[in-house]
């Protein structure tokens, strides 16, 4: 069974997540959004190589991309890294605290975004928020 916030559908066993759920902090305006997605890790990858990959990729992607800061951290127990970085889309600048946490061989990417740059207390929200995630045991 397949949950969603708006119910269940009955999936075959081996379908994947692959949804993008992307939550916003205001209705109408700018604000923050937080994006949430899915990946596998390729076969023998260690975790850490997958989130260097990631960043990587994301430098040859975005415009004018640069990694402010880059730590190791845990989310409820589970190996995490937290990228903050900027870089520049069409509609300007862009600034962003990518979660990235292991669960299995799976990773699930959380994505702040906001156009222009975080304040502190924005940031340290983000991160608040990020830190409450807890993932269901079938998931782990």
């Amino acid at each position: 069974m397949y949950r969603i916030n708006e119910g269940s559908i009955d999936l075959p066993n081996d379908w994947q997540d692959r949804s993008i759920n992307v939550i916003g902090s205001n209705i109408s305006g700018p604000g923050i959004t937080m994006t949430i997605t899915r990946d596998d890790i390729p076969w023998g990858m260690a975790f850490a190589e997958y989130v260097d990959d990631q960043a990587r990729q994301a430098a040859q992607a975005l415009k004018d991309f640069k990694v402010v800061e880059r730590r190791e951290l845990t989310v409820n127990g589970h190996e995490a890294v937290e990228v903050e970085c900027r870089w520049v889309a069409k509609q300007g600048p862009i600034h962003q605290i990518i979660t990235t946490v292991q669960s299995g061989q799976r990773a699930l990417v959380l994505t702040a975004s906001v156009g222009g740059k975080m304040s502190n207390s924005q940031m340290a929200e983000m991160r608040r928020i990020t830190s409450t995630l807890k993932l269901d045991q079938a998931e782990a």
